[in-house]
């Protein structure tokens, strides 16, 4: 299992998402870091935990603002072992285009801004978000109703789920593995610790995107290591056991 730690920036600060409800979200505050820029956060990250994938939200790009294109340039440049997921509020191809051509950069296209289906499914680089809120999907319905144009990688991002410590959405998740079992699902939201990574392991979830349970300390280094396989080649193809932490 690969664990993302997810990054929200808005109005150029590092802030804690809850329930994607963004007039109310508020600088972090966090055990890993005492920054609120995004190269100094991501900067706090590596020395925390090896990560080699960095999920962004530009919640200024999401919702209508220029995207700072010079930013990520010099993030990918300054860290050229990371491979970033943007979430930039893409709509149509010139939006694509944009991230496209910034190496280093993986274009997540969001249910909730998406409007060209035709960038759908993509090729194998392809991220779809498919977002909820209130147990609805946020944009085209067809994106839920046709998976012929779901990508290999799915995230499924349940924004009341998002920074409240409720637990993932284990039923969104069975929806979507009844199905398709064979879609890449990446979870997003509602994370805890330990038990939660088990039980979405069980389920055949291989990547988690995290946030709150980082910054809070509900996921340690230790854990990390236990269930990042790469970085743990003695469980590399063996069942994630964390019953000897608790």
């Amino acid at each position: 299992m690969e664990i993302i730690p997810v990054i929200d920036l808005m109005g150029g600060r590092v802030v804690h998402a809850k329930e994607g409800l963004r007039d109310y979200y508020e600088p972090i505050k966090s055990v890993l870091t005492s920054a609120i820029d995004l190269s100094s956060v991501v900067t706090d990250l590596k020395s925390f935990f090896p990560f080699n994938t960095v999920y962004i939200a530009d919640l200024d790009a999401i919702s209508g603002q220029e995207l700072a294109v010079g930013q990520y340039q010099r993030l990918v440049a300054d860290f050229p072992e990371i491979s970033f997921w943007l979430d930039a509020g893409i709509k149509e191809e010139k939006d694509l285009v944009v991230l496209s051509n910034i190496g280093g950069i993986r274009p997540v296209l969001a249910s909730e801004t998406l409007h060209d289906m035709t960038l759908l499914p993509g090729g194998e680089e392809t991220i779809l978000s498919l977002d909820f809120r209130h147990g609805q999907l946020l944009g085209d319905s067809r994106l839920w109703e046709d998976e012929n144009l779901w990508p290999d990688q799915v995230i499924l991002m349940h924004l009341d789920y998002v920074g409240n410590r409720q637990g993932p959405d284990m039923g969104l998740l069975k929806k979507v593995m009844d199905r398709n079992k064979e879609v890449n699902v990446v979870m997003a939201g509602g994370v805890r610790g330990d038990r939660d990574l088990e039980l979405l392991n069980d389920a055949g979830v291989g990547k988690v995107l995290v946030a709150t349970a980082l910054h809070d300390g509900g996921l340690s280094r230790t854990i990390l290591e236990m269930v990042t396989k790469e970085h743990c080649p003695m469980i590399k193809g063996s069942a994630i056991n964390l019953s000897k932490l608790s």
